[in-house]
């Protein structure tokens, strides 16, 4: 890791995050932050990456400020310019921060970008577009769209939580087939599954300890593969996840790999960094070492 010295920096905003705190959380951390900082608001959805692609060509570090949305989006725009990322998080889960070891306190997070250290880690990449925290399918992905349109007055975990009652109810699993690569070559599940979640550090879903073994910058991935269970024990099993305590279940696989690839009967939506778009069939894969980011 190098330490962080620099003369300027943009500063890629999304005025809703967080249920809305953005924008006058955006007022106190421009003082904060100092003058040498461009400001650019979104607008619209996926507005971050194209922002973000432009900043790059002017300044060496281009910073998120939101939730994981915005991150995953300034990142996409960032990957190939040489710029580095700096986290402002404001959002509702904020998981990427988190498992970066960064502080969501404000204050703290503006003087890591001015004076923390440069760290590389991994990207995952599902079928052409990358991802730094997580992607899957299944009834991760379904929780993510009830909590996207559903939900506008919780945040963190218990969104995440009222999210998942709303979603149960009426959730089916699906037929999985998913192939990777292991020391003993290509291995086959085919089983009734309820999620599939590819992971690039610890948490997701508002901090469940889904991956605890996970590394952001080892090369590889973590995925965790729940097969189908009763619905009556799908909750505790959710609470075992969030705990980190899941890893003995008997439903439970847990695999550390470069590349998968996953068909399912039928279609199922997909969570990239939670933003549900696209269908399976995917196929998933870490790219090494490709993105810098300011860490504390």
């Amino acid at each position: 890791m190098e330490h962080m010295t620099h003369e300027s920096g943009a500063v890629i905003y999304n005025p809703t995050a967080g249920r809305g705190q953005g924008g006058e959380l955006f007022k106190e951390a421009q003082t904060l932050l100092g003058g040498n900082f461009e400001w650019i608001p979104t607008r619209k959805a996926g507005h971050a990456e194209e922002l973000a692609r432009e900043a790059a060509k002017k300044h060496p570090i281009v910073v998120a400020m939101g939730g994981d949305g915005t991150v995953g989006d300034v990142t996409r725009g960032l990957l190939e310019s040489g710029a580095t990322l700096g986290i402002l998080p404001v959002g509702t889960g904020n998981d990427f921060a988190r498992n970066l070891g960064l502080k969501l306190e404000l204050r703290e997070s503006v003087s890591t970008i001015l004076g923390g250290m440069v760290r590389k880690i991994d990207v995952g990449m599902i079928n052409g577009t990358p991802f730094v925290n997580n992607c899957g399918t299944g009834f991760d992905a379904q929780v993510m769209k009830t909590m996207n349109t559903g939900i506008r007055f919780a945040k963190g975990y218990p969104a995440f939580l009222l999210a998942i009652l709303k979603t149960l109810p009426s959730y089916q699993p699906f037929s999985l087939t998913m192939e990777y690569e292991n020391q003993e070559g290509t291995q086959t599940i085919s089983e009734k599954a309820l999620l599939v979640s590819a992971l690039n550090g610890k948490m997701y879903g508002g901090g469940m300890l889904a991956a605890p073994f996970a590394e952001m910058d080892d090369g590889h991935l973590d995925v965790l593969v729940i097969l189908s269970v009763p619905k009556i024990q799908l909750l505790p099993l959710i609470g075992q996840v969030r705990a980190g305590n899941h890893l003995n279940h008997p439903a439970v696989r847990m695999l550390k790999v470069r590349k998968f690839t996953m068909q399912t009967i039928p279609a199922q939506p997909l969570n990239i960094d939670g933003d549900v778009k696209g269908l399976t069939p995917a196929t998933v894969e870490v790219r090494n070492n490709a993105l810098k980011v300011i860490v504390r």
